[in-house]
């Protein structure tokens, strides 16, 4: 029965009549209410009450092409990182620093000015060589920071600078690399890598005012020496010399490897070194190897066990697909593909690329798998928490609540169609979707005037469609 609109005194004549519950009426304000309508088959509901992992950042590595178009890049890197941190959202970073630069010899800085080739340089990545025999005293003259410097002035600086402008913080996530597999110095003694550790905080701070928000203590465990006890261990040592030299301890992430499977095992023996609890804080993988939904749930459930984030940090070629069942299932609080930009195919390995890199004017385009991630990316910030939300047959959501309190719900569809969404608060909201054929399409806004009104959202193909709060 429709809802009709009466008087204070035909609503009493009403009653004195004989009134029965079933019959539905509309009051007039101060009574007014509006009814809630019975869930939908094709409704995606929202429960706050139900909450999940709240994220810190969408990652991307530091590379922007600079080492390979050593003169070209300056053209485009300003316009690459600007539009990653105002189009797509990035407002987390990975430095990486190659256990190579503990060295007497600077390698990096000739070879960018062209007087050592690509081979010299990069034959000196991983064969670290010790300051000294003291992993307690450092001598600055046996490390180089050149090639670290040059990523953080091309790269971070910049995207540091945007992203402050807008009102949040950048993550730095300081990675350290070794893809040594004969020998290494730095995860043969964890206080040798502690001093590393220490070396280059202390070569940030008195540089350039900031240390890392993060260590990822090795890049790829299982294509190198390493293995979880040998993590924990570090993720020991650097702690300490970090505390004992004025440094709060970074969040520590691991073990990064290339399988998620095996992300399960590295982590349960890093767990298992004294000490290491209570100072890991980010369960990484990538997405290589062994990937699948039953991995991705068993390493949230190891993160829920022990009160731990977890985080996809690479994957190259990693699509929306990947990024929801990270989302919902693996429940991440971090994710990254791969590099910020470079001047090739696209494979996958970049969110952007560079047209024309050697010409006078170089362009900068959206990656085809950007542009579905833009519509995870751009709306949900750090901060955010994950919301319980139910899912309809073709449509998938992840629904947030921003630090701002403003919700977002992004839905994966799997056929054009349309559903109802319940449960936003009143207020006034923006849709956006992309497709195949269409990108970043704006709709018309929409405004909710009282708690549970359904709206309905059609989007004309598969792809993703976010609903957000202006």
């Amino acid at each position: 029965m429709k809802a009709t609109r009466i008087g204070l005194a035909a609503l009493l004549a009403l009653l004195a009549s004989g009134l029965t519950a079933c019959d539905r009426i509309s009051l007039p304000s101060p009574f007014e209410e509006k009814i809630r309508t019975p869930p939908l088959a094709d409704a995606i509901i929202l429960d706050p009450t139900v909450t999940y992992q709240t994220m810190v950042g969408w990652e991307t590595n530091a590379g922007i092409g600079s080492v390979d178009f050593i003169v070209d890049f300056q053209k485009w890197s300003g316009a690459a990182v600007e539009l990653a941190v105002n189009g797509l959202g990035i407002n987390r970073v990975r430095l990486e620093i190659k256990s190579g630069a503990e060295n007497p010899v600077d390698s990096f800085t000739p070879y960018m000015n062209g007087t050592l080739s690509r081979a010299a340089w990069k034959a000196g990545w991983y064969t670290p060589v010790n300051d000294d025999a003291d992993p307690n005293t450092i001598n600055l003259s046996g490390f180089q920071f050149s090639a670290l410097d040059h990523s953080i002035d091309t790269v971070v600086l910049p995207m540091k600078q945007l992203v402050e402008a807008n009102g949040e913080t950048l993550y730095v996530n300081l990675n350290y690399v070794d893809f040594e597999t004969t020998s290494g110095l730095h995860h043969q003694d964890p206080d040798e890598y502690a001093e590393f550790m220490l070396a280059t905080f202390q070569h940030m701070q008195s540089k350039y005012g900031f240390v890392p928000d993060a260590i990822e203590i090795i890049l790829e465990p299982d294509n190198s020496l390493w293995d979880g006890s040998k993590i924990g261990l570090s993720i020991v040592a650097t702690a300490n010399l970090l505390q004992a030299n004025g440094f709060a301890p970074p969040d520590f992430v691991g073990p990064s490897t290339t399988s998620m499977a095996i992300a399960i095992d590295y982590f349960d023996d890093m767990i298992g070194v004294p000490g290491v609890s209570g100072l890991l804080t980010e369960i990484s993988y990538h997405r290589y190897r062994g990937t699948s939904a039953a991995n991705a749930q068993k390493l949230a459930d190891r993160a829920a066990e022990h009160g731990l984030r977890t985080a996809m940090l690479e994957h190259i070629g990693a699509d929306y697909h990947e990024l929801h069942e990270d989302l919902t299932v693996g429940n991440i609080s971090s994710w990254q593909q791969f590099t910020l930009a470079f001047p090739s195919s696209d494979n996958g390995a970049h969110y952007f690329i560079i047209g024309n890199p050697t010409g006078a004017s170089p362009t900068v385009s959206y990656g085809d798998r950007t542009r579905y991630l833009r519509q995870y990316f751009k709306y949900i910030r750090a901060g955010a928490q994950r919301i319980e939300a139910t899912r309809t047959d073709g449509f998938s959501p992840a629904a947030f609540v921003n630090a701002d309190g403003g919700y977002v719900v992004v839905v994966k569809a799997d056929r054009a169609g349309e559903f109802t969404l319940r449960g936003l608060p009143p207020g006034r909201y923006g849709i956006s979707y992309t497709t195949e054929s269409e990108n970043n399409v704006e709709l018309a806004n929409v405004g909710i005037n009282f708690q549970n009104e359904d709206i309905a959202v059609a989007i004309r193909g598969s792809g993703v469609i976010t609903v957000y709060s202006k």
